[in-house]
């Protein structure tokens, strides 16, 4: 299914920060949507993904919600609540590059005034995104990290868009 880049009735940018700021804590895994981590989870993704499948305390985070950073995004989407389970939407299966791409929104980050909360800022190769919340970045960093705050940092983040799937209020 194509991408139909155009807003979920509902998903606002208020809404994806209530919801990044839930997953605050959480772990890091590559190819997660906000999934209730599991051995079969573990087993699927690192088949997939095995170069992100190294470390030895994924079995200490099964039954936690996991994302990786564009998975953040989604699975602000693809759930009704920051707990409930995410429903998987082809319509709306982004990675960060995809974000950027379809965003009506865009340019180079050149300081916070540009950005409105809700706002994903990117790394420069446009592979890692995250969640601009007025004061911080929320962001899925990796698997040493999990979903932290982070400050927004020019030289780590540069470019910003909106994301289109949401209304920004």
């Amino acid at each position: 299914m194509a991408i139909i880049a155009k807003p979920v009735p509902g998903k606002t940018n208020i809404g994806l920060i209530e919801y990044t700021t839930a997953q605050l804590g959480l772990p890091y895994w590559n190819g997660t949507y906000g999934q209730t981590a599991s051995a079969a989870l573990y087993e699927y993704e690192k088949a997939r993904h095995p170069k992100y499948y190294t470390a030895s305390d994924f079995p200490s985070q099964y039954g936690k919600r996991v994302h990786d950073c564009g998975g953040l995004i989604k699975g602000y989407l693809w759930s009704k609540t920051p707990t409930s389970p995410p429903a998987y939407n082809s319509a709306q299966d982004c990675n960060a590059e995809m974000f950027y791409q379809y965003a009506t929104q865009k340019g180079e980050l050149v300081s916070a005034q540009q950005l409105r909360k809700g706002y994903l800022v990117y790394n420069k190769t446009k592979t890692h995104v995250g969640v601009w919340t007025g004061t911080e970045v929320h962001e899925a960093r990796g698997h040493s990290y999990g979903v932290v705050a982070s400050k927004l940092d020019l030289t780590r983040f540069k470019y910003w868009s909106n994301c289109c799937f949401i209304t920004y209020q």
